[in-house]
């Protein structure tokens, strides 16, 4: 039999939820009834609106910490490579008062031989002229700091800093010149013999009346690499260039080819016309001289050389300019300052825009002679004699775009003369 329970009459009915749960107390004293959750339910938060403030500190302020990390990073980096490359150029100090060795075989210094000039040499704050010594380390008539009197290229690179130009002058190494301690005239490439490239380059100095700002070894044996970094060259080669034997592009090429141990025909050419060059050849391209003009031909082919290695080298990209910067900066021993070396090679060439070399050689057609002089300096010996006092403002001009005054170089027997017309107003 079931029983129930009975409810006193007028007594409420209990729910279940009154029955088996119990409601609580808040702290401000309301009665909350209780949840049939095992856990009290949070109040739902109000959404904020999103301010300017709110995106700049949880959206803008982390991503700008992110990129700027990240540019630090790669600053730092950049800046490390920057001194990996200028580590691998050679600096020699510069000498207040070089020696040399004069005809005696006395060793003596410059300053013994320096004289008070009438007119100051040319010089511009934004023009800075710096001579180029070509070297193929490969010679045994070089010394360990590049002395020798087989220096392969002479030249003088004028770089204005305000137009943004390139100017390079070629002198050959055969031009008889006046050099101090010594009362014969001689080469110009002795100097480099008797007192290395501050010699040579006072010998300049005097017989072009021009400032030079220091100067720089450039060693030829790695040319090859410079080109291939940056992909090569082109030029318009003629049959006889390609084909002359002895002394032409392919004749020169199995020479090359023997000192790194490559088959004679490696990278010979087949024909002639416009040609894609590699490193290699445009090297025995630049050392072609018994075809057409002889030396003068080969300086104008190694001015092409360089002219079409500039143009290639301001193509590229910023990476490619950084890799090529790296084979060409380990060629060069140089007394140029580390500041200014950086300012040309990381500003003022990357900036460039189809930068063109504005060439000159000396001697200049007509102000010279050449050849074998049988009388009381050198009997025999061949050689190229200038009018430079008829250059110096030719020189002036191409240099500085005007002429100045300047002190009359000494002459040369059998040179022609030149009217030299000069200002007093400098």
């Amino acid at each position: 039999m079931k029983h129930h329970s009975e409810q006193p009459s007028g007594a409420r009915k209990v729910s279940d939820a009154e029955k088996y749960h119990i409601s609580h107390i808040d702290g401000k004293g309301r009665k909350v009834p209780a949840s049939t959750d095992k856990s009290p339910k949070k109040p739902k938060k109000t959404k904020k609106p999103w301010t300017f403030k709110r995106v700049m500190l949880r959206i803008v302020l982390p991503i700008v910490l992110v990129l700027a990390i990240i540019v630090g990073g790669v600053y730092i980096g950049i800046m490390k490579y920057k001194d990996h490359l200028l580590d691998q150029i050679e600096y020699i100090p510069r000498v207040e008062n070089p020696t040399f060795i004069d005809e005696e075989g006395s060793v003596v210094t410059l300053s013994h031989y320096t004289s008070e000039t009438s007119f100051e040499l040319v010089e511009e704050e934004h023009i800075h002229n710096f001579l180029l010594i070509g070297i193929d380390s490969r010679d045994r008539n070089y010394s360990e700091d590049g002395s020798g009197s087989l220096a392969d290229v002479i030249m003088v690179m004028s770089v204005d800093d305000k137009a943004g130009t390139v100017k390079l002058l070629t002198i050959q190494r055969d031009c008889y010149v006046s050099i101090p301690g010594h009362k014969k005239l001689q080469k110009i490439n002795a100097a480099m013999t008797y007192g290395g490239p501050e010699l040579l380059s006072l010998v300049i100095e005097n017989h072009l009346r021009v400032t030079l700002d220091g100067y720089a070894y450039v060693n030829f044996y790695n040319m090859e690499k410079v080109i291939d970094a940056v992909g090569g060259i082109d030029l318009e080669v003629t049959k006889s260039e390609v084909f002359h034997n002895p002394g032409g592009l392919n004749d020169n090429l199995r020479d090359l080819n023997r000192l790194t141990g490559d088959p004679d025909d490696k990278y010979s050419l087949s024909e002639s016309g416009f040609q894609h060059l590699n490193g290699r050849q445009a090297v025995a391209y630049s050392r072609i001289r018994m075809v057409g003009n002889g030396i003068y031909g080969r300086s104008e082919r190694q001015v092409k050389v360089l002219n079409e290695l500039l143009k290639k080298y301001t193509e590229l990209s910023t990476t490619s300019k950084l890799s090529a910067l790296d084979d060409i900066l380990r060629m060069i021993a140089t007394n140029i300052s580390r500041d200014d070396i950086e300012k040309y090679a990381f500003d003022f060439l990357p900036n460039a825009r189809n930068l063109q070399l504005q060439t000159m050689g000396i001697p200049v057609e007509g102000y010279s002679v050449e050849g074998e002089f049988d009388d009381d300096i050198r009997p025999g010996d061949w050689s190229i004699r200038c009018d430079w006092n008829g250059m110096v403002p030719l020189v002036q001009e191409f240099f500085y775009g005007e002429t100045y005054p300047f002190d009359p170089v000494p002459e040369i027997p059998r040179a022609p003369k030149h009217t030299i017309e000069t200002s007093d107003d400098s």
